[in-house]
């Protein structure tokens, strides 16, 4: 069956998503063997800074690999299901930050903060709602090719009781 362009496009943009995250979540969970290896070494940091705890960055990382092995089997599989832990974990991420901002900008400590210019934040925010534009899209797609796949032949393709 030939898939039309723009579901070829959104799959494309999953896969991106894939690739992007997948790559930076090996290069910080390398990061984070190399750190564990020097434990010494590992850059604790007192306050609000808790995300940075060897134990709290281990139970991340763990579960960001998880969530992107996650979203792959979704764009393969098809299963809409399968795109809410990557969308989870990124915002439960970006929660954190902006606490952490908020918190960080009230005790004048601005310099500290992650998102430091309004062009930073512009950005981060045009990234969110690519990533959050694709899932939701993706999730769409999923779910008519599901109710297509479910219905009889003759059959209506939104029906409100399935009477067997």
């Amino acid at each position: 069956m030939l898939q039309s362009k723009f579901v070829l496009y959104i799959k494309f943009n999953g896969c991106l998503i894939v690739l992007l995250v997948g790559f930076f979540v090996v290069v910080s969970a390398h990061r984070w063997l190399m750190q564990m290896q020097n434990w010494s070494a590992y850059p604790f940091v007192a306050g609000l800074e808790l995300r940075n705890h060897p134990v709290v960055d281990g139970v991340f990382q763990i579960v960001w690999i998880t969530a992107v092995a996650s979203l792959y089997q979704a764009l393969w599989l098809e299963v809409e299901l399968l795109l809410y832990p990557i969308g989870f974990m990124l915002g439960l991420e970006v929660l954190l930050v902006a606490a952490g901002d908020v918190i960080k900008r009230w005790n004048d400590e601005a310099e500290e903060c992650f998102l430091r210019r309004g062009q930073d934040g512009v950005v981060w925010i045009a990234l969110l709602a690519y990533f959050y534009y694709t899932l939701y899209i993706l999730k769409q797609l999923f779910r008519t090719k599901n109710r297509k796949s479910s219905v009889p032949p003759g059959a209506t393709g939104y029906p409100l009781v399935s009477v067997q």
